[in-house]
């Protein structure tokens, strides 16, 4: 089924991206990102929301079922059994698909409760277009994309995407191979694009961007560990551009907020970094 302007997903990737977005972080985050210059994109089904990953499948294997039964069919039997195997795979948790996480909203209180300690928390706020031109730098391995809550698109997603989508097989052969934007991918590398843009509604308040890797670009060989609560956490460094893509840093709650400004602003003139806007969060420490 070709792509119409109609077409949720497209809509999707063409929304512009705000002028600035933060990332949140704490004090190791932050020195740790001002030292090396990179962020740390973590494997997906790693984040703190075990619901990553196995929301979007969730809405696949429906809409596949769905056909099987006969409604709304586009694919035939064969193709759909091909794309429930692709998803059990998934499930599976062994593809390398990593991000990076980044709110249009840099002073919010549920984002300092959620990614940083209380009194060392900090957003970090990038410029879009400077970032996004960081992306094409690093040719393209990842990409930025706003996430999706409404449970309506969900849906609407996951069948333009089991529609569109190259079978599994005979890829070369297909009609529309080469059209955007999944004619001349697999289904599984299909799946592993959108699937990280599916978040559920509880979580739409973070106003979501996601620094996202490249269907099936990242190896182990190139991957990092870090200690987690229960397991080591895979992750891969993204150089980010801090010269060129930071503009502010906003610094979380805290009962010191002079004393924390002063001192972060030590560490970026010792980081040569003068030209960042510091502030302090306008949200009271005792909300935290």
């Amino acid at each position: 089924m070709p792509m119409t302007k109609q077409s949720i997903i497209l809509r999707k990737l063409n929304t512009d991206a705000p002028k600035t977005l933060f990332h949140y972080t704490d004090t190791k985050g932050l020195c740790g990102i001002l030292d090396s210059g990179k962020i740390w994109t973590t494997k997906i089904q790693y984040l703190n929301d075990k619901s990553e990953l196995s929301l979007a499948l969730k809405y696949l294997n429906k809409e596949i079922d769905d056909q099987l039964s006969g409604k709304d069919k586009m694919r035939s039997d064969q193709e759909l059994v091909d794309m429930k195997e692709v998803i059990e795979t998934l499930a599976s948790q062994k593809t390398n698909v990593s991000v990076a996480s980044f709110s249009s909203q840099g002073d919010q209180l549920s984002q300092w409760r959620g990614y940083c300690n209380i009194g060392t928390g900090y957003s970090l706020g990038f410029d879009s277009q400077r970032l996004l031109t960081k992306l094409i730098e690093n040719k393209n391995e990842y990409y930025l994309a706003e996430c999706e809550y409404q449970e309506e698109n969900h849906r609407l997603m996951a069948k333009e995407l089991v529609d569109s989508s190259v079978s599994v097989v005979n890829i070369l052969q297909h009609p529309n191979y080469g059209k955007p934007p999944f004619y001349d991918w697999t289904f599984v590398q299909s799946v592993l694009f959108l699937a990280p843009m599916i978040k559920s509604e509880k979580f739409k308040e973070e106003q979501e961007w996601r620094l996202i890797s490249s269907p099936l670009s990242l190896k182990y060989e190139n991957a990092k560990f870090r200690s987690g609560n229960y397991s080591l956490i895979p992750y891969w460094e993204f150089n980010i551009g801090i010269m060129d893509a930071l503009t502010s840093i906003v610094i979380g709650p805290t009962p010191e907020p002079e004393l924390s400004k002063q001192a972060l602003l030590g560490l970026l003139y010792q980081k040569g970094i003068n030209f960042t806007h510091v502030e302090n969060s306008e949200i009271p420490y005792g909300q935290i």
